[in-house]
């Protein structure tokens, strides 16, 4: 079978990053200590002239990237008790009863921290039993604070004074998760953002993603955990309990990433201000696909969409617009306002589509939009498609799905999506799939018919008769091949074994496909680099 092959050129292409290099307490920085922003256009055949001179002019004006001022910010003092400083710190429960046992605490950049808490009790008394409520607070100081790695440092407690009622029993009388400082145990962890997830303890990661970060998802409302990759925040972790933080400082240390690096995608623009905001621009070569990851300063936790498209890109005419998440019908719309649109690391998000213009300049939009109460609800996040035309190597459909494939992260040097494949030819394949060994699949190449295709009915032996669904597939004959998986392959399904994620691993694939043609198969659209490794895998639509 003839294979279908994309021919790319190479774009300009830019990137920009973020280094954060902690080597001792004090001494090891990320800053964003100014707007960086790094912008470079894709050209889009379908441009007029003007826009061709504007992007020169464009190019002409903007500021080169001062490589040795980034360097020099990487070299600023990182300060962790000044990072805490801005952080309110409350005590993550797991237990429905936990939720009686509150504690907050408060650093400061000296390392001292304050602090209360409550505790709700059932005792016996000499005239029977009673409840009661420990309702106190605490004072203490931190030692000198050394690092672990790059994401974590430890300090010991080195005192701890508390202030409660002198009626209150002394079992109930110290905090929730600070407990063990009076048997000795006084080491605080400090893990910072953008630390793996899978690098935390196990203590640690159960305390603190215990009852957020999912969704009930489903006609029988299964629980789905879907925590983000990374550390979206500040947590402190005790013998005792685990703290998360919530920034109440006036600078944005939040984003949203793509859990996926798409193939055939380059960063166009890369804007960190001084507050933490961001605007990330990915687009494949062509500029026919595009993703716009921004995030801006808002008031309050009920998001206007419309109000964030207008922010977004200034005063549009729409052709339509629908919006899901605002409690009207859409919302009942199951099919198209899908769990993984709908939640985000356990936070509800809005989502949008919406279209502008008409003929060749007409350009569909799809849309999340989330105000997280991690970030005290002062900031909006979007992550926004733009379809232009057909994309290469990811198609419409894919790029679509990659808008359920999202995760708060504490890494800005993650916002793009871009994947390490531009400029490269690619080979579209579409194959009848079974699982492989190792990181292979097996796939047997086959292909649509159509309707009224007369020569590919003939050739294989199809009933043209049997069209319910306007296409049959061809070229089956039982042949699988091996396709070896490139380190990037993102892989989406249709229809998530989870109710949730359509985003898999290779493990969860293997499960979703059968193990062997006796058992069927699943059809699998495949795009290949240049050395004929898979870098994408999608399941296509198939009514």
């Amino acid at each position: 079978m003839k294979r279908k092959t994309i021919s790319s050129v190479m774009c300009l292409t830019v990137a920009a990053a973020m280094a954060l290099n902690m080597s001792a307490c004090g001494q090891s920085a990320v800053s964003a200590g100014g707007s960086e922003t790094v912008t470079e256009e894709a050209p889009s055949e379908k441009q007029s002239d003007k826009d061709e001179k504007n992007k020169e002019e464009a190019k002409e004006a903007k500021e080169p990237v001062d490589e040795k001022a980034d360097d020099a910010q990487s070299a600023e003092d990182f300060d962790l008790y000044s990072a805490l400083a801005g952080e309110d710190f409350e005590l993550s429960s797991v237990n429905t009863y936990d939720s009686n046992y509150r504690t907050w605490i408060k650093f400061k950049e000296d390392g001292s921290f304050s602090g209360s808490f409550i505790k709700d009790y059932y005792v016996e008394s000499a005239d029977g039993q009673a409840d009661g409520q420990a309702d106190g607070s605490f004072t203490g100081k931190l030692g000198k604070c050394t690092q672990v790695d790059q994401y974590t440092w430890k300090a010991d407690i080195e005192e701890l004074t508390y202030d409660v009622s002198a009626d209150v029993p002394k079992e109930y009388s110290s905090a929730s998760g600070l407990e063990g400082y009076d048997n000795g145990s006084t080491e605080m962890t400090f893990h910072l953002p953008g630390k793996d997830v899978e690098a935390l303890p196990g203590d640690v990661s159960s305390w603190l993603f215990g009852n957020d970060f999912g969704a009930y998802v489903g006609y029988d409302m299964d629980w789905v955990l879907d925590t983000p990759l990374d550390l979206p925040f500040y947590v402190v972790s005790t013998k005792d309990g685990c703290f998360s933080g919530r920034n109440v400082s006036g600078k944005n240390e939040l984003c949203i990433i793509n859990k996926a690096k798409l193939p055939g995608f380059i960063n166009q623009e890369l804007t960190i201000n001084p507050d933490g905001t961001y605007t990330c621009i990915d687009a494949d070569e062509n500029g026919n696909i595009k993703f716009t990851n921004t995030c801006f300063e808002y008031n309050g936790f009920d998001v206007d969409v419309e109000e964030c498209i207008k922010k977004i890109y200034g005063n549009i005419d729409y052709e339509y617009i629908s919006i899901y998440g605002n409690g009207g019908e859409n919302d009942e719309d199951e099919w198209i306002y899908k769990p993984d649109w709908k939640w985000l690391n356990g936070m509800k998000s809005k989502y949008a589509f919406w279209s502008v213009g008409e003929n060749d300049n007409y350009v569909f939009y799809q849309g999340r939009f989330v105000s997280p109460y991690i970030d005290d609800g002062r900031y909006v996040f979007a992550y926004i498609l733009e379809y232009h035309g057909a994309g290469k190597a990811v198609d419409a459909e894919t790029a679509s799905m990659a808008l359920g494939s999202l995760s708060f992260s504490g890494r800005k040097d993650e916002l793009s999506c871009a994947g390490l494949t531009a400029g490269q030819p690619y080979t579209e394949l579409l194959i009848e799939c079974i699982k492989g060994q190792g990181r292979s699949i097996l796939g047997d190449e086959v292909e649509f018919v159509h309707e009224g295709e007369t020569e590919k009915i003939e050739k294989y032996g199809l009933d043209p008769n049997a069209f319910y669904d306007d296409y049959q597939i061809g070229g089956y004959d039982g042949k699988f091949e091996e396709f070896e998986l490139a380190n990037q392959c993102p892989i989406y399904t249709q229809h998530a074994p989870d109710g949730l994620h359509r985003l898999l691993t290779l493990e969860e694939f293997n499960s979703y496909v059968p193990a062997n043609d006796q058992d069927g198969s699943r059809l699998m659209n495949i795009v290949l680099d240049k050395d004929g490794k898979v870098i994408l895998i999608s399941e296509p639509y198939t009514p």
